[in-house]
């Protein structure tokens, strides 16, 4: 929670009278910690104003790179995530890649373009034992 500048003033000068981050704290009603990281940002910045958000740039791939991610799909459909992020010139990680695909709705997971055969079972049944523990 980002505290009002006002009442960042007036913990800074609560702080310049008394100089105790435990009292500062008790009476104004907010934490030690937040008190003296104030006063340090203060020392060390010059200025009481709240840090900016850091949010993560998720953004690594643009439009360009998000064609050319469904292009390099549609045309090699068995490429690995491995393979796709290295097509694209390493620019982003493999779980960005992945992320990508979701985003544009493309499959990776791919299925089978014949159906299974009805003559042949392609696996063997597993074994079955009898009562007395050999094979049937």
């Amino acid at each position: 929670m980002a505290y009002s500048m006002e009442f960042r003033r007036a913990v800074a000068k609560a702080y310049d009278e008394c100089g105790s981050s435990i009292e500062v704290a008790e009476q104004m009603g907010c934490s030690e910690s937040w008190v003296r990281r104030l006063i340090q940002r203060r020392r060390e910045k010059g200025s009481l104003d709240p840090l900016p958000a850091r949010l993560p740039d998720n953004n690594k791939l643009d439009e360009r790179d998000l064609t050319k991610l469904k292009k390099l799909i549609a045309d090699t459909p068995d490429m690995t995530l491995g393979e796709l992020a290295q097509a694209l010139g390493g620019k982003a990680s493999v779980p960005t890649v992945w992320r990508a695909t979701q985003k544009l709705g493309l499959p990776l997971k791919k299925s089978p373009s014949t159906p299974p055969s009805r003559i042949a079972p392609t696996s063997r049944p597993p074994a079955t034992r009898g009562g007395d523990g050999s094979r049937a």
